[in-house]
């Protein structure tokens, strides 16, 4: 897409990450109510979690064997149903990072211009999931230059509105967004208060609301990721 992204944000360090270390390390460490439980393979800890866009995710488990080695982290919500699971088989802690490895340029070198590129939307996606008493009241088609988007209004107790573009990949812009990266089906958005932004195979996606929480945001974008899978 000639196009890298620059996260103005603090991410991972203000949130939990049950594939962080250093991330999982903190929750032990700001927990004063933690729980600690032994078993016949090692111990298991269960403390708070910090998932500020999921409120849902209230507390992890995590499993250390008797040699002191994590070897599973569980996300568990409030009624200790799982939601997330880690499985860790080993941990080398003195993997040696080449320098060139976190170089942009590097890094966008991998990616070319036999990409899936498209100048038209094919297949206009609609989400699986949309909250109550909310429906799609217009659907508008924009031409670009190089492409074109679709602009849907929802309208109803949680209005909305969602944009599918074509991406220009003959822009070379360094696009820097505010936001978190937020993992969704089968790719990584950007998550702010009101808003979340990703793309998909050569589709750009951008949802807003003023009347959405951003659990509601991240479930309509898991829902279009669910059906340009299965579509």
């Amino acid at each position: 897409m000639n196009k890298s992204f620059k996260f103005q944000s603090e991410w991972p360090y203000n949130n939990s990450q049950s594939y962080l270390l250093h991330n999982i390390i903190n929750d032990v460490k700001n927990d004063s109510d933690i729980v600690f439980e032994t078993n016949e393979d090692g111990y298991i800890i269960t403390v708070k979690t910090n998932y500020s866009n999921n409120k849902d995710l209230v507390k992890q488990k995590i499993y250390i064997d008797k040699d002191n080695n994590i070897k599973l982290v569980e996300v568990l919500d409030d009624s200790d149903n799982i939601k997330m699971k880690m499985t860790i088989n080993s941990i080398d802690y003195n993997y040696d990072y080449n320098e060139d490895y976190f170089k942009l340029d590097n890094n966008m070198s991998v990616f070319s211009e036999s990409s899936d590129f498209k100048n038209a939307i094919d297949s206009v996606l609609y989400p699986m999931y949309i909250p109550q008493n909310t429906y799609l009241s217009g659907q508008d088609k924009v031409s670009l230059d190089n492409g074109e988007r679709i602009i849907m209004t929802f309208t109803g107790d949680y209005p909305f509105m969602l944009i599918q573009e074509t991406i220009d990949y003959n822009d070379d812009n360094m696009l820097s967004v505010s936001g978190n990266p937020y993992q969704l089906v089968d790719t990584v958005g950007v998550l702010d208060e009101t808003s979340i932004t990703w793309i998909n195979d050569g589709i750009s996606y951008y949802l807003v609301s003023n009347s959405l929480d951003q659990n509601q945001l991240v479930e309509i974008a898991n829902s279009m990721a669910t059906a340009a899978i299965v579509k």
